[in-house]
């Protein structure tokens, strides 16, 4: 108990650290605009949250006494809820029936919002914006960092950490708890606004883990997530620009 709430004060400190770090780092990569810095830092974050955030969950989970296949549900989660499904089977004609009320219940509210939505879409100064890559090296740069985020930090922030809390504090709701809210503080570097965001993001993530109890399908919609914010968003975004402006500027670009 002694060596695993050393290595929580461990990473408490080490984190406030690198979270630090991060801001400055990020600060003057949204100033960058020559590629090749830019890729620099894409490498330099990839390879730093995967040594950092899979080092440290392989330690925490060694402590755990909990090193066992990703997709594995721990026993120790199971009072969380795991909510599971009916044993009553449903009927495929009642499969059916849902899936018409989901169908038409999906494309009256994309009417109904429509003009939300497009605004929702169009192009926005965000926290992230400066992340979204300008060619195609960045772009595969920030394809790998989608698929790290989804593995390393779903792998840290869903099951290392609050397993490692578990061990210490015996409460499944404080570990989520600061689980969560450290995985929102992770994101410091997007700000105010963005740490409100990604908690929002990570107690879904979590009720999803719970839901389902496999940590690969949520590092696979993690990573998913990412890749919505950092390719198709930004696409559909400039498909509306093409869309509104004028035949000639558009020929002309």
């Amino acid at each position: 108990m002694v060596l695993t709430s050393a290595w929580i004060a461990v990473m408490f400190v080490g984190g406030m650290w690198w979270v630090q770090r991060d801001i400055a780092a990020y600060a003057r990569f949204q100033t960058q605009s020559d590629t090749l810095e830019r890729q620099s830092l894409y490498r330099r974050w990839l390879i730093e949250s995967f040594v950092v955030l899979v080092g440290a969950s392989i330690v925490s989970l060694w402590l755990a006494h909990a090193l066992w296949p990703f997709d594995g549900f721990p026993s120790a989660f199971a009072p969380a809820g795991r909510l599971q499904a009916s044993d009553e089977e449903i009927s495929s004609d009642k499969w059916l029936s849902i899936a018409i009320g989901l169908f038409f219940g999906i494309v009256l509210s994309v009417a109904i919002q429509w003009r939300g939505l497009k605004r929702s879409l169009s192009p926005q100064v965000g926290p992230d914006q400066a992340l979204i890559p300008r060619n195609r090296r960045e772009a595969m740069l920030a394809l790998l960092l989608s698929l790290n985020a989804g593995f390393s930090e779903e792998l840290f922030f869903r099951l290392a950490l609050p397993l490692l809390l578990f061990q210490v504090t015996g409460s499944l709701a404080v570990s989520f708890g600061f689980s969560i809210l450290a995985f929102g503080l992770a994101h410091a570097h997007y700000g105010w606004k963005g740490v409100l965001a990604t908690t929002a993001a990570g107690a879904l993530l979590t009720v999803y883990y719970l839901h389902h109890g496999s940590l690969l399908r949520v590092m696979i919609a993690h990573a998913v997530i990412d890749i919505v914010a950092f390719f198709i968003r930004p696409a559909i975004a400039d498909w509306l620009i093409s869309r509104k402006a004028p035949r000639w500027a558009v020929a002309a670009s």
